[in-house]
């Protein structure tokens, strides 16, 4: 048995136009839905995304990225995505024990090297085709990034 599906009149919570959606469950439970949650129209969610996209882009462009190329829905993706996958970079850093002083050299440098190589990025597609990237994934990055530097520095 299928539900039936009820037009709703709902209100949006910042320009306060009126709009309707359909809502599948009881019309019991669809009429608390419909009067308790906070709704937004087209118009005022689009603006709200951009506005969020703009934000990261700009901090992203401080921090010595790249602006995004794509769609505008990729591009808003990508800076979301790229935020996460900032804070992952960061948060693996911070978290790096060092033997000695070389080490953490050598960590510094890797983590420059990966950071060079993201900052060049402008297509949104390759940050979106990347967004499962785990700190274990960045990790092993960083770790083919510090070789390559042991190697350089062993065989000048």
């Amino acid at each position: 048995m299928t539900k039936d599906i009820n037009a709703y009149e709902v209100v949006c919570r910042t320009c306060r136009k009126k709009f309707s959606v359909q809502l599948f469950d009881s019309h019991e439970k669809n009429l608390f839905v419909a009067a308790k949650k906070d709704w937004y129209c087209d118009e005022c969610k689009k603006a709200y995304f951009k506005k969020q996209t703009s934000a990261l882009s700009k901090t992203h462009q401080d921090i010595g990225f790249a602006e995004l190329e794509g769609t505008e829905k990729m591009i808003s993706w990508a800076e979301t995505i790229r935020a996460e996958l900032i804070n992952k970079v960061n948060y693996l850093n911070q978290s790096l024990t060092f033997s000695d002083a070389a080490e953490k050299e050598i960590s510094d440098k890797a983590f420059e090297q990966l950071f060079n190589q993201w900052q060049a990025e402008k297509n949104a597609k390759w940050w979106i085709d990347n967004r499962k990237m785990t700190v274990r994934d960045i990790s092993s990055q960083i770790a083919k990034f510090a070789e390559k530097i042991r190697q350089n520095h062993a065989h000048p």
